[in-house]
């Protein structure tokens, strides 16, 4: 699963296609915005502070959203031990240095710049899929969470 958390309707219509097309072994749940994000892990949370289900195998993030933006919602993803090893790579259409920066060192797992056009937005979560979902070596208390991903059913939630 990937939680896909964007404010922008158009960016996440443009992904929806992506994922239904042509990525639809990979089940995506989008989130309008870090505050709905943030809504789904504290709801999920038993009383006794254990997560109900289990989380996602990655998480994009824009970095620019707002309510809690993509920086914050970084930060309290990492604070959440049911949380911190889930990578998190963090889109955005520009990005300073700074925030490059800043970013790093709140735990990103990668920075990228949002691709302009629908064929290199293709290739992107393409590359994004083959390497956090095939490729990458997940830590141990991750692994026994991970879900086949080889299904056919193509999943697409809203929150």
């Amino acid at each position: 699963m990937i939680f896909i958390v964007d404010d922008t309707a158009d960016y996440r219509f443009l992904l929806e296609q992506v994922f239904k097309r042509f990525l639809p072994q990979h089940a995506i749940r989008f989130f309008s915005s870090g505050d709905a994000l943030y809504t789904y892990i504290i709801s999920a949370n038993e009383p006794s502070g254990e997560v109900v289900g289990s989380g996602p195998d990655l998480i994009l993030l824009d970095l620019n959203m707002p309510g809690i933006g993509g920086y914050k919602t970084l930060l309290f993803l990492k604070q959440h031990p049911q949380w911190q090893s889930i990578p998190v790579v963090m889109m955005t259409n520009t990005g300073s240095s700074e925030e490059i920066e800043q970013c790093y060192k709140g735990g990103v797992n990668s920075f990228l710049t949002k691709p302009s056009e629908f064929t290199e937005l293709k290739q992107l979560m393409e590359m994004l899929c083959s390497y956090w979902l095939v490729f990458n070596k997940l830590p141990v208390s991750k692994i026994g969470e991970q879900r086949d991903q080889q299904g056919d059913e193509y999943n697409y939630i809203v929150t």
